[in-house]
């Protein structure tokens, strides 16, 4: 069963407005009203799950580069080991690891 959903929208609010503009638009084009509302509620809705996931995303991508200022710290005082405390190294992978032995200067100790 359909559910009837009624609201104004003011021409002397400017969001309201432009809202407006962009309804008569798509209506224009031959979109019904119910369409144009449904696919906007639809994309707002999507949005928002892809901000939550860049947002989870950008945490990791942090978590990683903390990691990595941290093992570069310890390389550029010498003292490269390997911290019992830390957890395992999932988001450094052993290649990443291997890339960055092999670019260290001559003279520093890595173990």
């Amino acid at each position: 069963m359909s559910e009837v959903i009624s609201f104004r929208l003011d021409k002397d609010n400017p969001r309201e407005a432009r809202a407006r503009e962009v309804l008569h638009a798509w209506y224009a084009q031959g979109f019904s009203v119910r369409h144009v509302l449904t696919e906007a509620l639809l994309a707002l809705d999507e949005g928002q799950h892809q901000d939550e996931e860049s947002e989870f995303a950008l945490d990791e991508v942090n978590r990683a580069l903390h990691q990595v200022i941290q093992m570069l710290e310890r390389m550029q005082n010498g003292r490269y080991v390997a911290d019992d405390d830390q957890p395992p190294r999932a988001a450094l992978t052993d290649t990443f690891v291997a890339s960055v032995r092999s670019a260290a200067r001559p003279g520093m100790k890595l173990d």
